[in-house]
């Protein structure tokens, strides 16, 4: 694949797309359609923004495959080429993976995200064996490497050169518990692979050859990440940091809070869209909704941080 048409295509922000329930948990096509086509008609489009479907804000964990696979496809369905679209293929089970991977190419997804091996945790030489399965495994779909420190294995510096050596690892969604480790693989990758923050040093990365970053704000107001993108793109860094700072700031800070009382990351994005009146849902066990306490402080989050549609 040609990288340099590769990091003109994943760049921007990085969307992970909510998996709406409805009332009975059944999955909310509908609701999901909706929710892509308005991040779309608001500005997120090739070159500007990429979508992630049944990621792990997609709330894959709690999804079997065959709902996983429905998903993906009414997402792709839905961006109609707009904006490129990735498929979270990761599980503890590598036939998954493949059977996730090779489904993204029958629907035109633009490529795949997936991570190291995890609950046993990997090897490089257990990574090294999961990344070319699935890489032999396909024909055409890009592939961004998911480093998941958290899960027990973070991936060296060594091991990514390794990875990038497959024709068709061409992105890297990246964090690394170390700051020195996240810079310095940005400057060493940069040139091989569209790197996508996910550390919230989205200004650093860019500065550095980086090509994007991880928001999920972006599901509710995606003119403010679309403005952010603009300015890192002008090089305007102090005024991209600025902007970062008074409003990403306090909506990460609110997200890590919840983290600590229902591990997942939609429970916090679906009370913001109930609140600005659009497509959101119940969760699935054994995450839970905010309660009404949390609904009204993420509320004056929002409204303090001038999230339009917010009473």
């Amino acid at each position: 694949m040609d990288i340099k048409e590769v990091k003109q295509s994943l760049r921007g922000p990085m969307i992970p797309v909510v998996t709406n329930f409805n009332e009975d948990l059944s999955i909310d096509h509908a609701g999901i359609r909706e929710n892509v086509r308005y991040v779309i008609d608001h500005g997120v489009v090739n070159g500007s923004g990429v979508l992630l479907a049944v990621g792990a804000g997609g709330d894959f964990p709690m999804l079997s495959i065959e709902e996983r696979k429905a998903v993906s496809k009414t997402i792709v369905e839905a961006a109609e080429g707009r904006v490129p679209t990735l498929v979270g293929a990761q599980d503890t089970n590598v036939s998954v993976t493949i059977e996730m991977a090779r489904y993204a190419e029958e629907i035109g997804a633009y490529g795949i995200q997936f991570s190291p091996g995890y609950y046993y945790a990997s090897s490089s030489g257990d990574c090294l064996r999961l990344f070319q399965a699935v890489h032999d495994a396909t024909s055409k779909v890009a592939i961004m490497i998911y480093n998941t420190h958290w899960e027990g294995y973070d991936m060296s510096l060594d091991q990514l050169n390794e990875l990038a050596a497959l024709e068709r690892c061409v992105s890297l969604k990246w964090s690394s518990p170390d700051t020195s480790v996240y810079q310095r693989g940005i400057q060493e990758l940069s040139d091989r692979l569209a790197i996508v923050d996910n550390q919230g040093l989205s200004v650093m990365n860019h500065l550095l050859g980086g090509t994007g970053f991880v928001t999920h704000l972006c599901t509710i107001w995606p003119e403010h990440d679309l403005s952010v993108w603009k300015l890192l793109e002008a090089g305007d860094y102090v005024a991209a940091q600025q902007k970062i700072t008074a409003i990403n700031w306090p909506w990460s800070q609110f997200r890590g809070r919840m983290w600590n009382r229902t591990a997942a990351e939609s429970p916090v994005i679906c009370a913001a869209l109930k609140i600005v009146g659009r497509p959101h849902g119940p969760s699935r066990l054994p995450t839970r909704e905010l309660t009404n306490d949390e609904v009204a402080e993420l509320r004056t989050i929002l409204k303090t941080i001038g999230v339009p549609g917010v009473d």
